[in-house]
């Protein structure tokens, strides 16, 4: 496939940022950071992807990330970290990311130091820069690389470029930690994003939804977001009743569904950002 000049000139100048270095990638398995292992590994003299293992993460998502890499056989690290330990984190204020990127990225970085690395990047970028992102302002403080936002480079761009290099997971959805799913202001426990794992998992395995989100709001209500062309998978009487069966099973009180649909960072719409 071909692919435009101005992105021509984007891929030229991250490949010649990469060379004559040793490269960490902060990897997580989604899009970015693997069109950005793969890159490192084709262009920088060493690369060493590190992956953060946590509760705010599935095992699958792990496992995956494990595989990418390899298949790719590019040289990985998995370390475990707890973010729950920090109550800064776990009381749930709305710059929680902060606190977890923050925690993350000093691990990655002590791992750099030890190892003689030159430079940990991040695969955040542009188009995620819009809003409220809390965990980028970590990054700046401890000096994280963040090669697609120095080029400009936004999602459909990586999107491309990894189908332009024929990675399998080019068109993989974006996902994002547990977290996220609970309202601000509401503790993060274990119990609590293991809960919404195990509803997210029923929901998208027995109404083959491809991307979802069950969030957790005050009075132990579930609000269920899928994508709006994946609605009807669900709106029947008979599957509203087993929803709903299922989710009061697991532990929510009230169980309903969003009928704006799913929408990334639908729980930052009532910050001032």
């Amino acid at each position: 496939m071909e692919i435009s000049n101005s992105l021509r000139e984007k891929l030229i100048n991250l490949t010649h940022f990469l060379r004559d270095k040793k490269v960490i990638v902060a990897f997580s398995g989604g899009v970015d950071s693997s069109l950005l292992a793969f890159l490192s590994d084709k262009y920088a003299i060493k690369t060493l992807l590190v992956i953060g293992s946590s509760s705010l993460f599935s095992d699958k998502e792990i496992r995956e990330a494990s595989e990418f890499a390899e298949e790719y056989d590019i040289t990985y690290l998995i370390i475990e970290i707890d973010p729950l330990e920090d109550e800064l984190f776990s009381k749930n204020p709305p710059n929680r990311c902060y606190y977890c990127k923050k925690l993350l990225y000093s691990e990655i970085l002590n791992i750099k130091d030890q190892n003689n690395y030159d430079i940990v990047i991040d695969g955040t970028n542009i188009s995620e820069l819009k809003g409220h992102r809390p965990g980028f302002k970590a990054l700046q403080e401890l000096d994280i690389s963040t090669p697609y936002v120095t080029f400009k480079m936004g999602k459909e761009d990586i999107r491309t470029l990894s189908k332009y290099y024929g990675l399998s997971l080019h068109s993989k959805p974006t996902n994002a930690c547990f977290a996220t799913r609970i309202e601000y202001g509401l503790s993060i426990t274990n119990e609590l994003m293991g809960r919404i794992q195990s509803a997210e998992t029923f929901l998208k395995d027995k109404f083959n939804l491809s991307q979802l989100r069950v969030r957790h709001h005050h009075g132990n209500l579930a609000r269920i977001e899928v994508l709006n062309n994946e609605l009807l998978n669900i709106c029947n009487q008979e599957n509203f009743s087993l929803i709903e069966d299922k989710l009061k099973e697991l532990g929510f009180t009230y169980v309903t569904i969003d009928l704006g649909g799913f929408k990334s960072g639908s729980m930052d719409r009532n910050l001032d950002v």
